[in-house]
């Protein structure tokens, strides 16, 4: 009888496919199997607060399977637990760093956490990373210009970094997308006479700077006519055009203009005071209110 040997090629290669789909199987079997056996390890480590053999249990289930989402953050915290605050040794900043990478691994998997994201503001910022922290959220911003947290964080960092223009640049930005938000106003006014206050500049630019906040503030109290801390920003502010215009008055060799400078410093004064009245009234009722709402 003869055979055919092209027709049973196709039988031949069937046999082949079948027995490497099993081999696939049992493959995955074991490494699903060897990932369970290691998250179940991790986990008795992390229950223990040991949180370098927590961490290297993770790390091998991660090798296995880098795609489930729940093992990057415990990763994350396991190394957040190794870090001493503040601390610039070189352990704490190793630590730092891979606790970051977990949670953003973790972050590119399941999109949104915020509670996630606080932690990672918390490293770069405790941990004095600013810089590294500036360049993250800026591509992070990128995928979301209209990200009032990211914004929000950006101003912070700018901030921290000394960076006054960057800062209030994002804090606007941020103040735009929430316009019913008083805090957001409150927090640039802020921002304003932090800048004015430290007496970094000529008592000229220190009036921009202050005439920038005054206009937000005023914007927070018409949103909330009965917030103390929109008041108190505003005394505080008004006092730094009191002070500049006496800045400028001591300056100044034409007397009738010397005499104008000091007179608008004590109107600028005046004007604090009874901010300053209206933020103790405010504050006195709020703190009655909180006492009549404890004795209920």
């Amino acid at each position: 009888m003869f055979i055919n040997r092209r027709q049973r090629k196709p039988k031949v290669t069937y046999v082949i496919l079948v027995s490497s789909l099993l081999l696939i199987l049992l493959l995955n079997g074991c490494a699903s199997l060897n990932e369970h056996l290691a998250m179940k390890d991790a986990a008795s480590f992390y229950k223990q607060a040991k949180w370098e053999d927590a961490a290297k249990k993770f790390e091998e289930a991660l090798r296995i399977n880098p795609y489930r989402p729940e093992n990057w953050k415990h990763l994350g915290f396991c190394y957040w637990n190794m870090i001493e605050p503040g601390s610039t040794a070189q352990k704490d900043m190793d630590a730092t760093r891979k606790a970051l990478e977990a949670f953003q691994k973790y972050l590119q998997i399941v999109k949104k956490d915020d509670s996630i994201q606080d932690y990672i503001i918390n490293l770069y910022i405790n941990q004095n990373l600013l810089e590294e922290g500036v360049k993250y959220y800026e591509e992070v911003l990128k995928d979301n210009p209209q990200d009032t947290r990211v914004l929000f964080t950006l101003s912070q960092m700018y901030g921290k970094m000394g960076n006054f223009d960057k800062s209030l640049e994002y804090s606007l930005k941020k103040a735009d997308l929430t316009p019913n938000d008083p805090a957001g106003y409150i927090y640039i006014a802020a921002l304003c006479w932090q800048r004015s206050y430290n007496r970094q500049d000529t008592p000229e630019v220190r009036e921009q700077i202050v005439n920038k906040g005054l206009p937000q503030i005023d914007r927070a109290i018409q949103l909330d006519p009965k917030n103390s801390t929109a008041y108190v920003y505003k005394g505080l502010l008004y006092r730094q055009l009191a002070e500049t215009s006496k800045l400028r008055a001591e300056d100044e060799k034409d007397r009738r203009k010397k005499k104008e400078l000091l007179d608008l410093s004590e109107q600028y004064l005046t004007k604090a005071n009874e901010v300053r009245d209206i933020a103790i009234k405010l504050r006195k009722e709020e703190k009655e209110k909180s006492e009549a709402k404890a004795t209920e």
